[in-house]
């Protein structure tokens, strides 16, 4: 359908010619190639920074003798039921260079007029964006890194390299697979990046793809043609990399458990061990607590960054709790992420169920079906929804701008981390266990309710968890799905935004924040119960 919509000479649901008018206008105009240039290189720069930060996080949690790595786990984990977008706004707060809080103190304490941040630039964007990016790698990455024999580095050191040396030379080759995977998705999530660009570059002209597109469809009238074929050259772009990755590891071996025996010892760095507990801590209070408590203190300020006697008030939250449409749209937020989360787990268990415990001949071709997602940007992906369920067949016109559209693109979104999640933990249960009630009389229904089903809960429950918050704090996905009738409170934060009422936005952002970390508690208490089936 992406394919068909940019040779199409219209919005999609109304009539118009096949043209190729849309490629050559994209194509022949310099922005487009400037977009382009500048989504490369900022998502280069992000993903190295990110991954260096995610590669040393994952070290010192796994692999190193750090007090309370458990807690300092939670703590990078909580990072990611932070939205970006309250986030976006935090920071603006925190480094704006009119009103930034950090500005005014450094300008106050070193005597200086002109403003040492400005979040409004190529550094801000970057700076923004290191925090969440990171957090995601890192959650890929460390079950890796605890997972590895360390015998491997035992021997390493026993030959007279020291702790970095192994870890460069030992570690991270060994984890070159779960390492390049986690960064790969790292790109595609920073070049199909859309809120720290948009609020943070657009207005000083700084345009990637994601927000070329959004400017296109934005426009009055909004140009189709050209938007659908930025998006599909984009698709193309990120299928090629998906390939890469699959080129670059198919003929490699990095086998680090063998039947020899396996050995998880943590590395001792004595004195060290404070050092990399400090700056644990520091990336814990930069990147999450900091803006927290920013947020807070925002959503009580009289006018946004105006530092005055007596500057707090509550009127802005009465304005905002008086409001109709927010309590519209939390009631949406809730009836997007507890429908996608549930319709979502319970399609992924079966594929999962299907995929490792059958004999169908097409298992493994929907194992592969399961995996298309992770290459397809958000914003890419619901333009395709747009056009399938809208410009395509005319029964399917009624889901243009209801949950029920923007509930279906988040299922096939987090499709890959669904199935995945569950199909690990299908393979921990043994097949004795299912084989013993078949041969007792039990149908296959009664087996799967009584046995499999209670032994894969806490797994369910935490990929349930997963999929709520995909859906809950993604903007870029339903920003081109949503109607008047199905905001959620992203979209409600970002019209705030938009029109200036910053202190809404602000109290609207601490909302959503709130609802994701208690999420985060519930998701804790879940993954301390978890125990491996046996």
């Amino acid at each position: 359908m992406l394919m068909y919509g940019s040779f199409k000479g219209g919005p999609p649901g109304t009539p118009g010619a096949f043209t190729i008018d849309g490629y050559v206008r994209a194509y022949s105009s310099s922005e487009t190639y400037n977009a382009l240039w500048v989504t490369v290189w900022l998502s280069i720069v992000r993903v190295i920074l990110a991954g260096a930060i995610a590669l040393f996080l994952a070290w010192v949690v796994a692999r190193t003798d750090t007090p309370i790595r458990k807690v300092l786990e939670f703590l990078v984990w909580l990072q990611i039921f932070l939205p970006l977008l309250p986030r976006v706004v935090a920071w603006t707060l925190l480094a704006g260079p009119q009103i930034g809080f950090l500005n005014k103190a450094a300008q106050a304490l070193l005597h200086i007029e002109k403003p040492i941040f400005d979040i409004y630039s190529y550094g801000g964007i970057i700076w923004v964006s290191i925090f969440p990016l990171s957090t995601i790698i890192f959650m890929l990455i460390t079950p890796a890194f605890k997972g590895m024999d360390a015998a491997l580095e035992e021997s390493s050191r026993m030959a007279g390299a020291n702790n970095f040396t192994t870890f460069r030379h030992v570690t991270v080759p060994l984890l070159s697979p779960a390492i390049l995977g986690a960064m790969l998705l790292g790109f595609i999530l920073a070049m199909e990046s859309f809120e720290p660009e948009l609020f943070l570059g657009y207005n000083n002209g700084i345009f990637v793809y994601t927000t070329r597109v959004w400017w296109l469809l934005g426009i009055t009238p909004a140009d189709f043609p050209q938007a659908m074929a930025l998006s599909t050259v984009f698709l193309l772009i990120v299928s090629a990399l998906v390939y890469l990755q699959w080129r670059l590891l198919r003929n490699r071996n990095f086998v680090t458990v063998t039947g020899r025996g396996f050995a998880i010892r943590p590395i001792r760095l004595g004195k060290w061990k404070y050092v990399t507990l400090g700056l644990v801590l520091i990336y814990f209070i930069t990147g999450t607590l900091l803006p927290l408590l920013t947020l807070i203190l925002g959503s009580f300020m009289k006018l946004w960054g105006i530092w005055v006697v007596d500057p707090f008030t509550l009127k802005h939250w009465e304005r905002t709790l008086d409001d109709p449409r927010f309590f519209q749209s939390l009631k949406n937020t809730l009836i997007l992420g507890v429908g996608t989360a549930t319709a979502g787990m319970l399609l992924f268990s079966l594929i999962s169920y299907v995929v490792t415990r059958s004999k169908f001949v097409g298992r493994r071709m929907l194992d592969l079906v399961s995996w298309l997602p992770y290459g397809v940007p958000g914003l890419v992906l619901a333009i395709g929804f747009l056009w399938a369920f809208v410009g395509g067949l005319p029964i399917f016109v009624f889901l243009r701008g209801t949950l029920w559209l923007m509930m279906l693109a988040f299922v096939v979104r987090g499709m890959p981390t669904g199935v995945r999640v569950m199909n690990g933990a299908m393979i921990q249960v043994g097949t004795e266990l299912e084989e013993s009630s078949r041969v007792l009389g039990a149908s296959w229904v009664y087996t799967f309710r009584r046995i499999i089903a209670p032994l894969l809960t806490p797994s369910f429950i935490s990929a349930w968890i997963l999929l709520f918050l995909l859906s809950v704090r993604d903007l870029v996905t339903v920003v081109f799905l949503y109607s008047s009738k199905s905001r959620v409170l992203s979209i409600i934060m970002f019209e705030h935004w938009w029109a200036g009422e910053y202190e809404r936005a602000n109290v609207v952002g601490l909302i959503l924040t709130i609802l994701l970390l208690g999420l985060a508690m519930i998701a804790k208490n879940v993954g301390a119960r978890q125990e491996v089936p046996t």
